[in-house]
């Protein structure tokens, strides 16, 4: 294949590939601009390689040219691909339409025996299948009667979508993914390591368009590789719901240390109560590490613990949030005074179900370290109007955002002296 044609079906099969939408389209356009950038700084040999290579793909039938007004046959506007199998087949690879037929018959061949699996498993427990299980081939079933040449190119070819089945086939199978990594997993399965995070990966261009139908991906949840975990300080006592005797032994943090909870951990605890018994028991919440830290010993300042959310909490602190506003607990946090900010405090409050209020998250401290501030983009201003009105109606909250509008600045949390 020629550079300039190899060059012009690149170009093309990237913008396919890219295309996240229901269906393949029939046809796609590129300005010329995009395809040959360099296009008005070459030598005129060049010029005359690439349009030559154009018009070569135009008589195979792949392309439809778009010539500018002035000049044609001088300087191409626009390129359409109207044959995007044909596009495939140019460059050396599958039929997208056959490799997608072969996909399916794979499904169908494998979606009965993994269903007669379940149902073998269920009978000798003696229960109903489990919700993992019972996903996965919603799932399957979901994929088998949407799946179409455009998947193919977006990526998954036969083998991968092989890999898929059998990646699904262990949600049949919970004691192959029991108390084992994600990548070891992938090496049990694949013998390559790094073959399920390429997986994991395909739900943003692919497998995102399954939830569109309301099927869930059992997968993503259960097999992430992110490992959250959450730390809280403060004199507390630590009830968990374990059935074992054992556990069910509180656990008393007399000194009242720093503690590190993954999310494990924070799943298990039924409840939490201060060493010393409160009426009203308060809980700081901190979104940046650095002033967590600082702030080692909340009874200093006037709180009973301090729980770090890290910014937007992850399950391991939202666990522990649930926890707290269960146990009785009232709630402040402390955090940037920017839009995010003020929207992380909101999302606490969404996972508590009861107000938190701010703590130097106001105006007077806005201004204080105004000479610190930094500069926000509009994207970030534009957060702003996701605040909704409850939110904004908190006291200081108020004032404090109208500061940000005003300047377009926000402090960060790290910056603040909270012995003030």
């Amino acid at each position: 294949m020629y550079h300039f044609e190899k060059k012009i079906i690149d170009a093309f099969i990237s913008r396919c590939l890219a295309y996240t939408g229901k269906t393949g389209r029939s046809a796609v356009r590129l300005r010329s601009v995009s395809v040959y950038p360099e296009f008005d700084a070459v030598s005129p040999d060049e010029k005359e390689s690439y349009l030559e290579a154009a018009e070569a793909l135009e008589r195979k039938g792949i392309l439809s040219l778009n010539w500018e007004k002035r000049g044609k046959g001088e300087r191409l506007k626009t390129l359409t691909c109207v044959n995007i199998e044909k596009l495939f087949e140019e460059a050396g690879g599958k039929d997208p339409k056959a490799e997608a037929e072969a996909i399916r018959v794979m499904l169908r061949n494998n979606i009965p025996r993994l269903e007669k699996m379940l149902s073998n498993a269920g009978s000798e427990a003696g229960n109903s299948p489990s919700a993992d299980a019972a996903s996965a081939l919603s799932f399957l079933h979901h994929w088998l009667d949407r799946l179409d040449s455009a998947d193919t190119r977006r990526g998954v070819d036969f083998k991968t979508a092989e890999d898929i089945v059998r990646l699904m086939e262990i949600f049949l199978e919970p004691e192959k993914r029991a108390n084992i990594s994600t990548r070891a997993l992938s090496v049990l399965l694949y013998r390559d390591s790094k073959r399920l995070e390429y997986l994991l990966g395909l739900r943003g261009p692919f497998l995102s368009q399954t939830s569109k139908g309301g099927v869930p991906h059992p997968v993503f949840s259960r097999l992430k590789r992110s490992l959250p975990e959450t730390m809280i300080t403060g004199k507390l006592i630590f009830e968990y719901r374990d059935k074992e005797e054992d556990a069910k032994q509180p656990m008393i943090n007399a000194g009242g240390l720093m503690l590190g909870f993954p999310l494990p951990t924070a799943a298990r605890i039924q409840n939490i109560r201060t060493l010393y018994p409160q009426a009203m028991p308060t809980v700081l919440t901190i979104e940046n590490k650095e002033t967590f830290y600082a702030i080692s010993d909340p009874q200093k300042y006037g709180y009973d613990c301090c729980l770090y959310s890290g910014g937007y909490p992850n399950q391991a602190a939202a666990a522990l949030i649930k926890v707290l506003a269960a146990s009785g607990f009232c709630f402040y946090h402390a955090g940037d005074l920017d839009p995010d900010g003020i929207l992380i405090l909101q999302n606490i409050a969404d996972i508590a179900e009861k107000p938190v209020l701010p703590l130097r998250m106001d105006a007077a401290t806005f201004d204080r370290y105004l000479p610190w501030a930094r500069p926000l983009s509009a994207v970030m201003l534009g957060q702003i109007k996701r605040i909704r009105k409850v939110t904004r109606e908190i006291p200081a909250l108020a004032d404090l955002i109208r500061r940000i509008e005003e300047t377009c600045r926000g402090v960060e949390q790290e910056i603040i002296d909270y012995r003030l």
